[in-house]
């Protein structure tokens, strides 16, 4: 089985990866097997998302300082995906470049999501040409031997470094986690909730028992068919009246008109209100589309 990561190798997205392995084959060796899974790394996210060669894909979702991958949020609703699976990594970022102190740097290279996770050291550096780039790895490659090119890279890179100049822990927090989702080809009817929520996963043929947690994650995109007054207040009011916990709502253009918007909501719940859930999301699908985007424990 392959999974397909947002690379290339090194990456925060590559030590998600790492550990989801890790836990897969904990599971297995309790039943006495093993698999070797395979791993294929992608320059972005879209590529992770429409290849054929994986079977599952591995993506970062949200972060602590910088919020919610927006690009993500777009695919999981564009594709014929659903999500089975997530882990948090810790995030901290150092410096790394060919100078001797910060004001030898001309160009900083770092990548488009951890500019927002280390914002505050970055506006420390004066008249520094900032590049953006794919991925936390493409900037480290990007400074080579160039004098006066430097790049902001995961910690743990960057404490391998022997001769080039370095900076520790530039991040805006010490309390920062990247939020990545497994998911796998396919939809979720809201009634197959909770036979998707109970199933192991099957990982070519070798079934991995899920964890014991109590506490379940149901990710939902609300497509209203037509703008109306009250229409968030009537979505909103059925999850109250039901007494259904709400940690994230956002709204996300259509692409289609200027000033439409589909939802974005993630229920928190238990497993034994599963069925009040399914209740909720019928009533609300009454009168809007909506595509489950997964059913897993937290």
């Amino acid at each position: 089985m392959k999974i397909g990561v947002l690379g290339p190798k090194g990456t925060f997205s590559d030590k998600a990866y790492i550990k989801f392995k890790k836990y897969v084959n904990k599971q297995l060796e309790k039943k006495g097997e093993s698999i070797d899974l395979e791993v294929e790394y992608f320059p972005t996210i879209d590529e992770v998302f429409f290849s054929d060669s994986v079977d599952l894909g591995l993506v970062p979702i949200e972060n602590t300082l910088d919020g919610y991958v927006q690009r993500t949020l777009d695919l999981l609703l564009e594709e014929n995906v659903h999500i089975i699976d997530e882990t948090m990594v810790s995030v901290q970022f150092s410096l790394v470049g060919n100078v001797n102190s910060l004001d030898e740097i001309e160009k900083l290279f770092v990548q488009f999501k951890a500019n927002g996770q280390c914002r505050q050291f970055i506006n420390t550096l004066k008249g520094v040409e900032i590049v953006s780039t794919e991925s936390n790895m493409d900037s480290y490659y990007k400074i080579g031997d160039t004098k006066g090119y430097a790049a902001i890279v995961p910690q743990h890179i960057a404490e391998d470094e022997t001769e080039r100049f370095v900076v520790d822990n530039v991040t805006d927090t010490d309390s920062n986690y990247t939020r990545f989702v497994l998911f796998d080809k396919g939809r979720i009817g809201i009634e197959n909730l909770k036979e998707e929520f109970g199933k192991p996963h099957n990982m070519d043929n070798h079934i991995v028992e899920k964890r014991t947690s109590d506490k379940v994650r149901i990710p939902v995109y609300i497509m209203p068919e037509e703008d109306r007054p009250g229409l968030l207040f009537h979505i909103l009011k059925c999850f109250y009246e039901k007494d259904i916990n709400l940690i994230s709502i956002m709204s996300r253009p259509t692409k289609q008109a200027m000033g439409t918007y589909n939802f974005y909501i993630e229920i928190d719940t238990f497993c034994d209100r599963l069925d009040v859930i399914i209740d909720a999301l019928t009533q609300i699908g009454e009168y809007n589309g909506i595509k489950i985007l997964g059913v897993y424990e937290e």
